[in-house]
């Protein structure tokens, strides 16, 4: 088996990776982002990017919102460009799809707890159309449809309605049991580690707001999602610890043994500290030359690209100084 898997993983991610070695030059390096931070003017970094993947969506943009629908564009056109047409095996599509699905519901259920309109709210990046989730329950990703009728039956009230407070967390629970099995039926090594890393990285997100905030720990336990290395009951047993000493020992863990507990600690600083380790192995994983490892980390560098675009330029016209900005995009991008 371990020598037809070594067979076949060239065969099928061949055309894939091959696009990629071809495709992860035009990603933007640290002297681009340099000169973006540097421009301090919207004009100016849209000259920068003129000769990029992003010149052609950025063109007649000229204010935040024009940005963030070019940036999204950009991503759209990455998936139904690239992600769709790679031969790649369904698991591997899925788990860049099925996330935004999650998304969606979360912006879904959101609308119908508020009588808001979901339209605007919705991202086109899911495995079905948007518009899918303005519709009937019938009509949505069948994994979605039954996390929702999980969701209902659990936390609904009388008016059939989730409170919108236990939304994000309750949606967060089902999408990452539903990497996890994605990830177990992609067969490969590095997305498993990654659904288990972002499972951790979000429960330590969850533990260190919630001390800052002085949640119960009851609260914590409802925010903790399944498919992480660290087990719930670790944050449990360490929430109740004094602070430092509980993020000290969170900080011994895999997951966060090259991260700084100070960073960690420190809630201005806990979202850089914590994208830098996916950062790093995103990294780590695009050297390697066959199977999954360097699609899945060419997609992810592509996102983190645009989030880090995302970043500088809506923080430009925010007039966000520019030590700021630049700790933020630092070590991600």
């Amino acid at each position: 088996m371990t020598r037809i898997r070594a067979i076949a993983d060239p065969v099928r991610y061949g055309f894939a990776v091959g696009r990629v070695r071809v495709l992860e030059g035009r990603l933007l390096g640290h002297t681009t982002f340099e000169r973006l931070l540097d421009a301090r003017d919207y004009d100016r970094q849209r000259r920068i990017l003129a000769d990029t993947v992003y010149a052609d969506h950025l063109e007649g943009t000229a204010t935040p919102d024009d940005v963030e629908r070019a940036l999204d564009a950009s991503l759209v056109e990455l998936y139904e460009d690239f992600l769709e047409h790679a031969n790649l095996p369904d698991p591997i599509v899925a788990y860049f799809r099925t996330r935004h699905d999650f998304e969606n519901l979360k912006a879904r259920l959101k609308a119908e707890a508020l009588g808001m309109e979901i339209d605007g709210l919705l991202t086109p990046l899911g495995s079905v159309s948007p518009e899918v989730f303005g519709g009937a329950a019938e009509r949505l990703p069948s994994g979605v449809r039954e996390a929702e009728a999980r969701i209902k039956l659990t936390l609904s009230g009388d008016d059939d309605t989730v409170p919108p407070e236990m939304i994000d967390a309750a949606v967060d629970k089902e999408m990452f049991a539903s990497l996890s099995t994605i990830a177990n039926e992609s067969k490969s090594e590095f997305v498993q580690h990654l659904v288990a890393l972002e499972a951790d990285l979000g429960n330590v997100r969850a533990f260190v707001r919630g001390r800052v905030r002085e949640l119960p720990v009851a609260d914590i336990e409802r925010a903790l999602v399944p498919g992480g290395v660290i087990p719930a009951s670790t944050f449990v047993a360490y929430y109740r610890l004094p602070f430092e000493e509980g993020v000290n020992r969170l900080s011994t863990s895999r997951s966060l043994s090259l991260a700084d507990p100070e960073a960690i600690a420190d809630p201005a600083r806990l979202d850089v500290a914590l994208d830098a380790l996916v950062a790093r192995e995103i990294r780590a994983h695009r050297r390697t030359s066959i199977g999954p490892d360097p699609v899945v980390s060419y997609v992810l560098a592509r996102r983190a690209e645009v989030t880090a675009l995302r970043t500088i330029i809506i923080g430009t016209f925010s007039q966000v100084p520019v030590e700021r900005l630049r700790e933020r995009v630092r070590d991600v991008s």
